[in-house]
């Protein structure tokens, strides 16, 4: 698919995500477009070819400004858009009480004040309201209702509206009132631009996961050429190059090491707190920190295809995702400023021929405080904010939601499904016993014909017997080797036949000696000769430290833990009770893990499948909540809603926690923002005077309704240091 992401200018609020995303997905050419309000960027993916200059002028056309190249918005200056506009009206108001609070306009002094007033007042909202005059104006002229146009009709109103009062005193005998709003015309202009510069502050500490992420790569690296040691910028390397590490450096990019070693702390990327041997070999992220050591490691991915940036794109294109909530976040949107103004001119009316004093003036009052106090912003920042606080939070433990569509299914988890090869244990077999008849005198010699000839094998336990038998191969010849699928092998060594597989197998043509013949709670693989069984591999693969632990804490999240596994009941049962889990499924096939999961959500429980395997990839799509765990092959990655870097299961109930956070968080900013803006809204409308005689300045609606979005911010913010 074709996709460009372009900078944009001007988008303020949900209102212009909504006007820029609805117009543009309308188009034959763009398969979707998504705007991104906290980092102000559009992301459109295309049918066939791209149309970005199509793009472009489209945004132009709607008021706003959109550029493949970097832009950098309009920042607050304070001096000019926050306290001059403060200093002015903190003057007017000054000068106005010195006239013992009311002015006589009828008078010449006191006509020619108020015109001193209103040019003063005009000329400081032009300079210091500039951008949101244009921009309210722009909603106005391109029927692209935003914040601003509020705001635009709530200060228009205000000066206007004290004008009137001058001229009006001046020429004629009516007058409603001798108050005028020049100096809160002033005031609404500063607050609105404290509360931007605020929100932008706030804004930015919402995406610092997506900066600290960045920095982890040093801005040089030391590279070999030809055998000499070179120093280059980081974004000069390229693949296969080799790049020298030394203790203390930063690795620059992806890679495996060729020579040497190094202790790393991969802490940054994977939430695992010990440092990690790496030998030849073995892979190296970009960012981990190498702690003691030095080595020199081959370059095998750079740039956007590093694990890092993978990392950075899956937390940046969290404020573009499409959670359940965004839906009805949406609907608020798409009616929210054209409701206010309807509101406005509503109350307005109502207090115009209801008002028994000065009934012009509380008409224009309560007219600007329901314009002023309303903010879109926050029911628009509402979702994205939550998404990327939380999961650039969850990035740095080394938990990566690339669907965050699963977020919708974590309230309702009944079930969590856990594979056992990799998740509840190593993934690793080991030979945990060895037993050998007394009739086999030569121990030795006998482990290093089993390594001979499971050398020829490829069959899991092959490499957990070579490993055991940690012995140099004899010098003789090894001949007639066969493996027989499912059941064993053999091989003639030195002129003896051996066999090395399962016990019915073998008991077919060896004579079994009672005390190797047994039934335990491990894989067994016997070896025999023409006479008789000499020798039985007890093999395991052992259960991870934490793994009881951990299904512990994920059961106290309110689900049930089964497992389902390949391997036999015996051994999936032992495994299951040394680990707390009641349920189990065993001798399944991937097909047969497929269906344990339709059969549980067919009952209408939500799943989770915790998997890290080829085999395991259908059961993490169809599982409502796929979780890859640490290690596991891209395939599974791909195939499932969250991946785990790290190796532990507490992983898993982290990730389960965070989640349940980032939906809670969610909602707490969608309802709370809504319901604030509701209240808020009816309390400036004068709906509860006639009760409690509360009605609001037009000044303090404009410091409440720049409290919305940074009250929506600063709730999101806690998820950077609520526990998961």
């Amino acid at each position: 698919m074709l996709t460009s992401i372009f900078n944009l200018q001007k988008v303020k609020c949900a209102g212009c995500v909504n006007k820029i995303q609805s117009k543009l997905n309308q188009l034959a050419e763009v398969n979707n477009a998504r705007v991104n309000l906290l980092d102000k960027t559009l992301v459109v993916d295309y049918h066939k070819y791209k149309s970005d200059e199509l793009i472009i002028s489209i945004i132009a056309e709607l008021g706003y400004i959109a550029s493949l190249d970097e832009i950098a918005e309009d920042k607050i200056i304070l001096w000019r858009d926050v306290f001059l506009p403060i200093m002015c009206a903190t003057i007017l108001m000054l000068m106005t009480m010195q006239q013992v609070l009311f002015i006589d306009y009828r008078s010449s002094n006191g006509f020619a004040l108020g015109i001193v007033y209103a040019v003063i007042s005009l000329t400081v909202v032009g300079i210091s309201g500039r951008k949101q005059l244009v921009s309210g104006i722009q909603g106005f002229f391109h029927l692209n209702l935003n914040m601003y146009s509020l705001v635009v009709l709530g200060v228009c109103s205000a000066w206007l509206y004290s004008l009137w009062v001058v001229v009006i005193s001046r020429y004629s005998e009516y007058m409603g009132s001798s108050h005028v709003y020049f100096d809160a015309a002033l005031m609404i202009i500063a607050i609105i631009n404290l509360g931007a510069y605020l929100e932008a502050k706030a804004t930015s500490s919402a995406t610092s996961a997506i900066r600290s992420l960045a920095e982890l790569v040093p801005d040089i690296t030391t590279v070999i050429i030809d055998g000499n040691e070179q120093v280059l910028a980081t974004n000069l390397l390229r693949t296969d190059d080799l790049v020298k590490i030394r203790a203390g450096d930063k690795i620059p990019c992806d890679g495996e090491i060729t020579l040497g070693s190094g202790t790393l702390n991969e802490s940054m990327l994977s939430g695992e707190s010990l440092p990690i041997e790496k030998q030849i070999g073995d892979r190296v992220i970009g960012g981990s920190i190498n702690l003691s050591g030095s080595f020199v490691f081959k370059v095998t991915a750079v740039g956007e295809n590093t694990f890092l940036s993978n990392i950075i794109t899956l937390v940046k294109n969290a404020g573009l995702a499409k959670p359940k909530l965004v839906e009805l976040a949406d609907k608020i949107v798409k009616i929210f400023v054209p409701l206010v103004i309807l509101i406005a001119l509503s109350s307005a009316l109502i207090w115009y021929f209801l008002a028994t004093k000065y009934p012009l003036y509380s008409a224009i009052s309560v007219f600007m405080s329901v314009l002023l106090i309303a903010c879109p912003c926050s029911v628009g920042l509402a979702i994205p904010v939550s998404l990327v606080v939380g999961l650039g939070r969850g990035a740095k433990q080394g938990i990566l939601m690339r669907d965050t569509s699963c977020l919708s299914n974590i309230d309702k988890l009944g079930v969590v499904l856990l594979d056992k090869t990799g998740t509840i244990t190593e993934g690793v077999p080991r030979v945990v016993h060895f037993t050998l008849t007394d009739n086999c005198a030569d121990k030795t010699k006998l482990l290093q014909i089993v390594s001979m000839i499971e050398a020829h094998s490829n069959h899991p336990l092959a490499s957990a017997i070579i490993d055991y038998c940690d012995s140099n191969s004899l010098v003789s010849n090894i001949e007639n080797f066969q493996s027989y699928d499912g059941k064993g092998l053999s091989a003639i060594v030195d002129g003896v036949k051996y066999y090395l597989g399962a016990k019915g197998w073998i008991t077919e043509f060896a004579v079994a000696n009672s005390s190797l013949i047994m039934t335990n709670d491990y894989s067994q693989v016997y070896v025999a000769t023409d006479k008789e069984i000499v020798a039985r591999f007890d093999i395991a693969d052992m259960i991870k430290a934490d793994s009881k632990r951990s299904i512990d804490k994920i059961k106290s999240l309110g689900v049930q833990v089964y497992m389902v596994t390949g391997d036999n009941q015996q051994v999936a049962k032992s495994i299951a009770n040394q680990v707390g889990i009641d349920k189990v499924f065993a001798s399944c096939l991937p097909q047969d893990k497929l269906k344990i999961v339709t059969d549980i959500q067919q009952r209408g429980i939500k799943v989770a499948f915790v998997g890290d395997g080829i085999n395991d990839a259908p059961s993490l799509l169809q599982a409502d909540i796929g979780i890859a765990i640490g290690g596991g092959l891209d395939i599974a990655k791909q195939s499932a809603s969250i991946s785990l870097v790290g190796h532990s299961l507490n992983n898993v109930y982290d990730a389960l926690r965070l989640a349940r956070n980032i939906q809670l968080n969610m909602r707490q900013n969608l309802y709370g923002s809504f319901i604030y803006n509701s209240i808020a809204i009816s309390v400036a409308a004068g709906l509860f005077y006639p009760l409690f005689g509360v009605l609001l300045n037009p000044m303090i609606a404009s410091i409440t309704m720049s409290m919305s979005s940074l009250c929506v911010i600063l709730n999101a913010l806690r998820l950077r240091f609520v526990m998961t």
